[in-house]
């Protein structure tokens, strides 16, 4: 996985993936609103020119079709590439039940048939197997005594054991990255050569894929040529990529095929799978599924499928969180459910995804439904309602933290499946707005600024030390500080699925922040998840078509900072009044998953550097690990501390005090670490003077 992201990052340096991206996703988009449409052309085009095609409704209506025409055509051996759509409906047992033998061609999905599993990436599938478990393997199922050890020695092996079966073969199938209704041409990207083969050796080649791959011109296909390979495996271009329309004109070389088939012409069979998408499309909340192009580099930025692979995380026969969407649009509800509380909404995915999917607001989606239909656990009823717990535990704070403090008393948290090890957050009894209300607004001579302080539930309740430091730090940088009475700002409620209730927090937020922002504020978050919610996710929550609702949105959104990102852009453009004493320190940097996503996971580090003296050691990991109650939950803390160890190395690697700026990346790393974790602004107020 990190091989494939340093890749992955070398592959894009100086191209606008923005702008690409954005390409991408419109197309996509334009595709889709026109996939009825664009599908009669196809199927138009593609019989003109001799083939023959095959709109299947259901998984086994197109199993079926293939294994009949099999039958059909005294087919006795297939070779088949790599293809998920065919994994999707279960193709090879389909033939493998009328009497077909099925070989894969592509090695790492011939080393999944030979050990019997299904693919655990979408375009590595073996790629869980160490070498010593592929040489075993190799070792046992080909009936060797002394295999191949080296790389290139085992690959030539799998080759030569596959050239005969592709002389042999009577049918080959592939799946289509694309298809294009205008030509009726299927293209296939691939490094091994193996779909060149399969295509062109058998007499028959049948091409099985989803609706949503249809394109309307062959120019189409040229952008996302750009960006699939390099997302997939860093490359600029795969090593071949094939343009296949209709039937092959040569006639197929008889290579003495022993196989009985009864067909010797050339034929071409076009398999479009709808399998639930269809639906998937008329749904406004599901429909970003079908803009999926199967690159994969979603799950070599999720930290949960990195560490447990895709047969943990996953559904069949699509994993990590995309493949939770899926399984939600072809009908595996239960899959869905089953794997969809490993998916942390941290946003890494939808920072790299080449059609810009929001794959965590999918997930979200699909926890409402699950919990719409079953019900929602007591547990998650809590951990929805943070602000509540605030407003409950603050005032008799005395006499709770010691309860929280206190593992003998932590029977509670058993009963509601919290993991009775983990470090419960204490509460202030003097909140931030208390202080505030208290202290009185400051006066800024002659402000630069005026912003408000959007005071989210955790540093309210728990971290107003936090707060403090946030409003100290913006006066004294020159603006004019006050707070924004809003409601929660509905990011626990969304993790457990409970919509409803976020969608009114929003509403309500929007409201007063617009009203904040008519005024000439600007609005500033200390929690990165809060910041996450109001520039992202409110668009999502609310779903309105009213375009003044979407003005009011849009005009948050730009107005809507994290306050390191702010303090960074004051020093940038000059108006900041800073004067920052000499702190002669080392500072260990986590970046936020939430800030990363959003482009400013630099901000943290890059506002410790405007400390004279200061050592600042940015240290990257996928993600701490706790992700807001993740690790609280009794089913899923000892994976997010796994998760979290990588992590605790690499801040363990370097002297000096942690700096992170989330509340829950603090409680993960001050228990993993066992060192204080402070936030940057709380850093920067000591440097005042």
């Amino acid at each position: 996985m990190a091989t494939l992201g340093a890749r992955r990052a070398l592959a894009f340096e100086g191209l606008d993936f923005q702008a690409l991206r954005s390409r991408l996703r419109a197309i996509k988009e334009t595709a889709l609103e026109r996939n009825d449409e664009l599908l009669d052309r196809l199927v138009e085009v593609v019989e003109q020119g001799g083939g023959h095609v095959k709109v299947a409704a259901t998984a086994e209506e197109a199993s079926d079709y293939v294994a009949r025409l099999a039958v059909e055509r005294g087919v006795r051996l297939v070779v088949k590439s790599k293809s998920m759509v065919s994994e999707e409906v279960h193709l090879n047992a389909a033939l493998e039940a009328v009497g077909v033998e099925v070989i894969e061609t592509d090695l790492g999905e011939r080393i999944i048939q030979l050990a019997g599993e299904r693919p655990s990436h979408l375009i590595v599938p073996a790629v869980h197997k160490t070498k010593v478990e592929v040489i075993d393997l190799f070792a046992e199922t080909m009936g060797l005594d002394d295999p191949p050890t080296e790389a290139e020695d085992l690959t030539r092996l799998v080759r030569d054991d596959l050239r005969e079966r592709f002389l042999q073969a009577d049918m080959g199938v592939t799946g289509a990255n694309f298809v294009v209704a205008e030509t009726g041409t299927v293209v296939v990207v691939e490094n091994e050569g193996n779909v060149r083969l399969t295509t062109q050796l058998p007499p028959i080649h049948v091409a099985v894929t989803g609706r949503e791959k249809i394109l309307e011109r062959p120019e189409d296909v040229a952008p996302f040529l750009e960006l699939l390979p390099r997302s997939a495996t860093g490359q600029l271009l795969t090593s071949y990529v094939s343009f296949i329309t209709g039937t092959p004109s040569t006639p197929p070389l008889d290579l003495g095929r022993e196989t009985g088939a009864t067909v010797r012409e050339r034929e071409f069979h076009l398999v479009i799978v709808d399998n639930g998408r269809g639906a998937a499309a008329s749904d406004p909340e599901l429909r970003e599924t079908l803009y999926c192009i199967r690159c994969g580099a979603c799950l070599n930025v999720c930290a949960p499928y990195t560490r447990v692979g895709g047969h943990v995380y996953g559904a069949d026969p699509y994993p990590g969180g995309i493949g939770c969407a899926w399984a939600q649009v072809t009908g595996d509800v239960e899959g869905a459910a089953h794997i969809n509380g490993l998916c942390t909404t941290c946003s890494r995915c939808t920072e790299v995804c080449p059609v810009m999917i929001d794959i965590p607001w999918l997930n979200t989606v699909i926890r409402a439904r699950t919990k719409d239909a079953t019900g929602m656990r007591w547990r998650d009823r809590v951990f929805a309602r943070a602000d509540l717990l605030g407003d409950v535990l603050s005032p008799i704070s005395a006499l709770a933290n010691p309860l929280i403090a206190c593992r003998a008393l932590r029977a509670p948290s058993r009963l509601l499946d919290i993991d009775p090890e983990r470090r419960l957050p204490r509460y202030e009894r003097e909140t931030l707005e208390a202080w505030f209300h208290r202290r009185g607004r400051a006066r800024v001579p002659r402000p630069e600024r005026r912003v408000a302080l959007f005071v989210d539930c955790f540093v309210n309740h728990n971290l107003p030390e936090v707060g403090r430091a946030a409003v100290t730090t913006l006066e004294r940088a020159g603006a004019e500080v006050v707070l924004a009475h809003t409601s929660c700002c509905g990011r626990p409620a969304m993790s457990q699925g409970s919509l409803d209730v976020a969608r009114g927090w929003a509403a309500n937020n929007v409201e007063e922040l617009g009203r904040l922002v008519a005024e000439g504020y600007d609005i500033i978050c200390v929690e990165p998840s809060c910041l996450s919610a109001l520039r992202d996710d409110y668009r999502r929550l609310l779903e309105t078509t009213s375009l003044a609702c979407d003005e009011r949105i849009a005009f948050l959104e730009a107005n809507v900072y994290d306050v390191t990102e702010y303090l960074v852009l004051a020093a940038r453009e000059g108006w900041s009044r800073l004067h920052l004493e000499p702190l002669v320190e080392e500072f260990v940097v986590h970046g936020h998953c939430h800030q990363k996503a959003l482009g400013i996971g630099a901000a943290p580090a890059e506002l410790l550097r405007l400390i004279p003296g200061a050592v600042v050691h940015e240290v990257e990991a996928l993600c701490c690990g706790m992700v807001g109650s993740f690790g609280y939950k009794a089913e899923y803390s000892e994976l997010s501390q796994a998760l979290g160890a990588r992590l605790f190395e690499r801040l363990n690697d370097h002297e000096g005090q942690v700096v992170a700026c989330g509340i829950s990346c603090r409680s993960q790393i001050e228990m993993g670490t066992e060192r204080t974790v402070v936030h940057p602004v709380e850093v920067l107020a000591r440097a005042l003077f």
